[in-house]
């Protein structure tokens, strides 16, 4: 396989003007690459997902694992690819509903009271000092104070 690649690589460099050579880079530069470049971020994804399942199939189970992946894979492709973007903009839509009904006050301040970021500094409350009596009689104060 390697020695065929190869050889048409060679013949790709060798032949770059000549018709035949102009047929190799359509077939084996110009058409894989157009192909390469349709691929969606939605289907890597889900191959990627896909892939995932059957790494998981193969480590739990092993062999049969495999085998039920392969036998599966047509129905869980169909199931994971049946998912719209069309839901993610229905969702998107219904929490900018709901969020619109708030009062945007009330949220900000909760926010702001549960974010240490951008609190402003807190004075100190001043505190008058409590004046109390020069007295040396230590008789009239607590006891009176209690029965009263």
């Amino acid at each position: 396989m390697f020695v065929a690649l190869l050889g048409l690589w060679c013949m790709l460099v060798l032949a770059e003007g000549t018709p035949i050579g102009r047929m190799l880079r359509r077939v084996l530069v110009e058409w894989p690459a157009a192909r390469l470049a349709r691929i969606e971020r939605g289907a890597v994804i889900t191959w990627a997902l896909l892939g995932v399942i059957g790494l998981l199939c193969f480590w739990f189970l092993e062999e049969d694992g495999l085998r039920l992946f392969t036998m599966a894979m047509p129905e869980i492709a169909g199931w994971v690819s049946m998912f719209e973007i069309s839901a993610l903009v229905d969702a998107l839509v219904v929490t900018a509903a709901a969020a619109s009904t708030l009062r945007l006050g009330a949220v900000r301040g909760w926010v702001a009271a549960r974010l240490p970021i951008g609190r402003r500094a807190t004075r100190a409350r001043r505190v008058r000092p409590v004046r109390r009596e020069a007295s040396n009689d230590d008789e009239d104060g607590a006891g009176l104070a209690l029965a009263a």
